[in-house]
C-alpha cells in the first residue's frame, strides 16, 4: 500500500468527513427524541453507512412502522444507487485492487467519495480509496456519538434546529438534477403529489403503513417516469460516449 497515495486520499477525505458531522449529529438528536437507545443507534450506524437511508428509517420509526420488511425495502431502495457507483468505479480501478479490497470498499463508497474518486486522473489504487474513505467513515461515527452526548447539555431549541439538516440533505440531492432536467422535475413533482395524497386521504393512510406508502410511492413514480420519459437510442449512444470519454 502506497503511503503517498493513502495520504492524498486521506487529505481529500477530510472535507467530506467534516461535512458528515452536522448531519450525523442531527440524526442522533432525532433518534434520541424517538427513544432509540445509544447502543442500538451506534450499532446501526456502524452497519448502515448512509445518512439519507438513516433519515428515511427514522421517519418510518416516527410514523409507527413495525414491519421489518418495510425498513429493509426502504433501505435497499435508497442505497441501490451505490451499486451503480461501484459498477462505474470498478472500470477505473487499478488491476492491483483485488476482489477482497473491492468488497470491503463497496459499502463505504458514498455519493461524495464516488464523485471525488472519479475526478482523479488515471486508475485508482486501494491506497487512495481507503485513504479517502477512512476519515469520512470516522467522522460519521464521531458525529453519531457526539450527537448523543451533546444532546444532554445543549438547549432543546438548538438540537431541534439541527432537524432542518435532514431536509436540506434531500434538497441537495434533488434540486441540482431538477434544475438541469425537465423530466426529473416532473417526476419529483409527481412523487410529491402522490405522497401528499397518501398522507391526506384518511382511507389510504389507514390502509397503508408509512413504510408501505414510501415503497409504493417509489415504485409508482419510477414506473411513471419510465413510461413518460423512455431513453431513446440516440440518448443511449450519447450516454455511452460520455461514459467512454470519462473512462467510466
Amino acid at each position: 500500500m502506497s503511503s503517498e497515495l493513502f495520504k492524498k486520499g486521506f487529505k481529500d477525505g477530510i472535507p467530506i468527513g467534516v461535512s458528515y458531522i452536522p448531519l450525523a449529529m442531527a440524526l442522533s438528536f432525532t433518534a434520541q427524541r424517538l427513544g432509540i437507545s445509544f447502543g442500538l443507534w451506534e450499532l446501526q450506524s456502524f452497519l448502515l453507512y448512509s445518512g439519507s437511508a438513516q433519515s428515511a428509517l427514522l421517519n418510518l420509526w416516527a410514523g409507527g412502522e413495525s414491519v421489518l420488511l418495510m425498513y429493509l425495502l426502504t433501505f435497499f431502495m435508497i442505497v441501490s444507487r451505490h451499486f451503480l457507483y461501484s459498477l462505474s468505479l470498478s472500470q477505473k480501478l487499478d488491476k492491483s485492487v483485488n476482489i477482497f479490497q473491492r468488497l470491503v470498499f463497496a459499502p463505504i463508497n458514498t455519493d461524495e467519495i464516488f464523485s471525488v474518486a472519479m475526478q482523479q486522473p488515471g486508475t485508482l489504487k486501494s491506497s487512495y480509496l481507503f485513504g479517502i474513505a477512512i476519515p469520512a467513515y470516522a467522522c460519521q461515527i464521531f458525529g453519531i456519538t457526539a450527537g448523543f452526548l451533546f444532546n444532554q447539555v445543549i438547549p432543546a431549541s438548538v438540537s431541534s434546529a439541527f432537524g432542518i439538516t435532514l431536509y436540506s440533505v434531500f434538497l441537495t440531492l434533488i434540486i441540482p438534477p431538477m434544475k438541469s432536467s425537465k423530466p426529473v422535475s416532473i417526476i419529483v413533482v409527481i412523487a410529491a403529489c402522490l405522497n401528499i395524497l397518501m398522507e391526506c386521504i384518511p382511507a389510504i393512510k389507514a390502509l397503508l403503513s408509512s413504510g408501505l406508502s414510501m415503497v409504493l410511492c417509489t415504485v409508482i413514480t419510477c414506473t411513471i417516469g419510465a413510461i413518460l420519459f423512455p431513453v431513446s437510442e440516440n440518448e443511449e449512444k450519447e450516454i455511452s460516449e460520455d461514459l467512454n470519454k470519462n473512462n467510466i
